[in-house]
């Protein structure tokens, strides 16, 4: 059977013929930057804005042969993605392997026949790519001095009252208030209940626009920050009940924890890593540590359209996340068909009807769904 091998194309491409593949996807020309990179108009998304960069030698943040994307995409991306995004906006479906293969023909490079392909990827040098078979040693964050908490006023703050959630799960989480920043204060706790850093949630729109809403919560000068990447948020609270149903409903933020807490309260098996990444310290949480057999993947809804370019985008980048963790559990993503969500919204965000009803339509990802690297089929 025949084969294109990415690899091969990518060490093969020349920027001319960068030029040409880009001008043909849609790109009016290019431009080049001081270093000599290569910049095209946004046709990643449908723009016509000169932010998409091609880095063809490797740098300190790019491996090289790299596309990214400084406006709406804002990522990065090889130029096999750039042909099923620039299709895409077009109206045109590719998979992943018509797009190699738009590309060799593009450069004239022969595919090589005869080549027999793997009847299987569910084996075990296939699973050892995703690192399963790294130390499992967790490692927890330092403790700080929980006599911290004792500056701060434990009055129930009517902007998490008002977002669907209870005053019970407020004192349950031991939100408070400081007054000094006009902070909402949320103390973050290992799965040893060890206090390990402090963020605050700014209410002041002008702080908020300037500094962030969520950040480390500074005291006399020191911010009281931690990995949040070494840490699962309300696993101190919710780590028990995970252990018994042996599942994790894993959302972006605290408040999303907060509020499942709210809906089911002693049967919430929801924790949060605080921003949009799974890393590998929390993937061994929930594998190691928790011991999960199902993941119910919940990040907030950054696509209009389900159907649309920018699901099927927002779609790719959730797999890519939950790649390393497909062989070992059952994976599956709340996903809004039904429009029940807004736009940027979490699971969460609108109650527990509404969150009953996407776990009722939960989509279960497989093995199969996941795109291999590495050499490609056509």
């Amino acid at each position: 059977m025949p084969y294109y091998d990415k690899n091969a194309i990518l060490k093969a491409l020349t920027k001319e013929q960068v030029i040409k593949i880009v001008t043909d996807l849609g790109s009016k020309g290019y431009r080049t930057d001081s270093s000599g990179n290569l910049i095209f108009q946004t046709i990643c998304h449908g723009g016509d804005s000169y932010k998409l960069y091609y880095y063809h030698e490797p740098t300190d943040q790019y491996s090289g042969r790299t596309f990214h994307c400084y406006t709406s995409c804002s990522e990065s991306f090889s130029i096999f993605e750039l042909v099923i995004r620039a299709k895409r906006v077009q109206g045109i479906t590719y998979t992943w392997y018509q797009a190699v293969s738009y590309i060799a023909n593009q450069i004239d490079m022969k595919a090589v026949e005869h080549i027999e392909r793997p009847k299987h990827i569910c084996d075990m040098s296939w699973l050892k790519k995703f690192g399963k078979n790294k130390s499992t040693d967790i490692i927890d964050c330092e403790p700080i001095d929980e006599h911290v908490l004792e500056m701060f006023e434990y009055t129930p703050h009517e902007v998490f009252l008002n977002d669907h959630i209870s005053r019970e799960t407020l004192s349950t989480f031991e939100i408070s208030y400081w007054g000094n920043t006009n902070q909402i204060v949320i103390p973050h706790r290992d799965r040893h209940q060890n206090l390990i850093g402090i963020r605050g949630r700014y209410l002041d729109e002008e702080d908020v626009e300037n500094i962030g809403k969520y950040v480390p919560l500074n005291i006399e000068g020191k911010f009281l920050s931690h990995k949040l990447s070494h840490n699962l948020y309300g696993i101190h609270i919710n780590q028990n009940k995970i252990k018994t149903c042996r599942k994790c409903l894993l959302l972006e933020s605290e408040k999303g924890v907060m509020q499942n807490h709210s809906y089911f309260g002693d049967d919430d098996f929801s924790l949060a890593v605080c921003g949009s990444e799974i890393s590998d310290e929390q993937i061994k949480l929930l594998l190691d540590y928790l011991k999960i057999e199902e993941l119910i993947l919940g990040f907030d809804k950054e696509y209009k359209d389900p159907y649309g370019w920018d699901g099927e985008l927002y779609k790719n980048k959730l797999f890519k996340k939950i790649r390393p963790i497909i062989p070992y559990c059952k994976v599956s993503i709340l996903w809004d068909k039904d429009g029940v969500l807004d736009y940027k919204d979490a699971p969460t965000d609108k109650g527990k009807e509404t969150l009953l009803k996407l776990l009722d339509n939960k989509v279960e990802i497989t093995m199969e769904d996941i795109t291999l690297e590495g050499t490609y089929y056509v």
